[in-house]
């Protein structure tokens, strides 16, 4: 600037000396904090770096980079774009210079690291409380005031907000990469277990298919037929009993076998439909089909499937439903609600009985089932309906299951407008309760 009266302002800014240490050794000093100056008077960056010149924060030096005019300092700061502060003037090649210069930095850099320090001689014409309202500098500093120490001390709190701000940004950017990391991997769980529970399933069912043969239809196999067709040839009456006790032994044991094999095929197929449904919610892409569904026709297919289990046993199995109660749901998950809730009722109760009751309660129907077994504690009663989880990772082992089926089951009550709830008193037994929306009197008709 060529004005008198700012020369002399200027001049003002006097920087009190410290003597100066006696030479040490010398070690290396880390990456130096890079701090533009910025100002149209020479003697300004004199006075700078002799005051800075021995300036260490947190092991670091400075590096202190000079621009004489607003123009000079964006074209600075774009080579520089890790710069940590700007001790910037205002009035330089224009009177606002150095405002264009905040703005350059804050709104086409888009940078909120760096630690702007306005310096000014003319602090009357561009008062405090409006430059900060009107611009996001971090300090503003009137050059006829500003000591040695206080510059320093101004500084040491512009590099810590720096560094800061830099570690929290890092952070963020450290969890947008781990969150994006996490959704890839949980994509390629997804597609991996959707993968192998076809290639696992599509064998389990060529093994059901011969194990139902074996079970149902044995006694029709050509080579049992042409059995019963030699020993009826025999003369010995006696002989011919013999040999048919033999076959009948043999009939007997291959349905068992065969029986076996099949529980053990179908609980395979259930635990791989179990990880489909898991893959499928995980990915976004379990589809339900809703409908007017009437509710006890749906309840006796349940329970004519589990009332085999619950005989082997030896519980009783109750089931009491309002006569026309309909719904709306998808048959086949409804079903699967059912069975998965009364399989569990059935798998942890090891005496007394088990209840499937459903009633119309306002404009929804509740179902409750009802358990008299072990009892979940309350602690863990939240607990199950996490992915992979089961109340005793121990005790209940011997239950098998994969800890899949109470987190599907909520997911698709929760699909279908309805919520799950769970009572149970450890030692003496459960109730399992979900609801699910009534279908309008239109449908119900239809």
């Amino acid at each position: 600037m060529s004005e008198t009266g700012t020369e002399s302002q200027k001049k003002l800014m006097v920087f009190k000396k410290k003597e100066l240490p006696q030479a040490a050794e010398t070690r290396p000093l880390a990456v130096a904090w890079k701090v533009l100056v910025v100002d149209d008077d020479e003697q300004i960056h004199i006075l700078t770096r002799e005051v800075l010149q021995d300036f260490v924060f947190e092991g670091r030096p400075l590096l202190l980079i000079s621009a004489y005019s607003g123009q000079e300092a964006q074209q600075l700061l774009k080579q520089h774009l890790d710069a940590a502060v700007v001790l910037l003037d205002v009035v330089m090649e224009t009177r606002h210079a150095g405002l264009e210069v905040v703005k350059f930095i804050r709104t086409e850099l888009g940078s909120r690291q760096v630690r702007i320090l306005l310096r000014t001689g003319q602090a009357g014409e561009f008062p405090e409380e409006k430059i900060f309202e009107e611009y996001d500098i971090n300090s503003f500093l009137e050059k006829t005031d500003l000591t040695s120490r206080r510059l320093k001390s101004v500084l040491k709190t512009a590099l810590r907000a720096h560094r800061d701000i830099c570690e929290i940004d890092q952070a963020r950017i450290r969890e947008v990469e781990l969150r994006r990391a996490a959704d890839a991997a949980n994509v390629a769980k997804s597609n991996f277990l959707h993968m192998m529970s076809h290639e696992l399933r599509t064998p389990l069912q060529g093994t059901k298919g011969p194990l139902e043969e074996f079970k149902t239809q044995f006694a029709l196999f050509s080579g049992i037929r042409k059995l019963h067709t030699l020993i009826r040839s025999l003369a010995d009456d006696a002989l011919r009993a013999q040999f048919r006790s033999a076959l009948t032994e043999v009939q007997t044991e291959v349905v068992e076998i065969a029986s076996q094999g099949l529980q053990s095929v179908e609980h395979l197929l259930g635990l791989v439909e179990d990880i489909l449904d898991f893959a499928r919610i995980e990915a976004g892409k379990l589809q339900l089909f809703p409908s007017a569904q009437a509710v006890q026709p749906v309840i006796h297919a349940v329970i004519d499937t589990v009332r085999p289990l619950a005989e082997q046993k030896g519980l009783r199995l109750e089931v009491r439903s309002t006569a026309g109660l309909t719904v709306m749901a998808d048959e086949k998950r409804l079903k699967q609600i059912l069975f998965n809730l009364l399989g569990n009722a059935i798998k942890f109760t090891s005496q007394g009985s088990i209840s499937l009751t459903a009633f119309p309660e306002g404009n929804q129907a509740l179902f409750c089932v009802e358990d008299t077994g072990c009892g979940i504690p309350d602690e863990k009663q939240e607990m199950i309906f996490g992915l992979f989880e089961q109340a005793d990772n121990s005790a209940t082992r011997s239950a098998g299951g994969t800890g899949l089926g109470l987190p599907i089951t909520r997911e698709l009550v929760r699909k279908q407008g309805g919520e799950i709830r769970l009572q149970s008193v450890f030692g003496k037994g459960s109730v399992f309760s979900f609801t699910l929306p009534l279908a309008s009197p239109d449908l119900q008709q239809s």
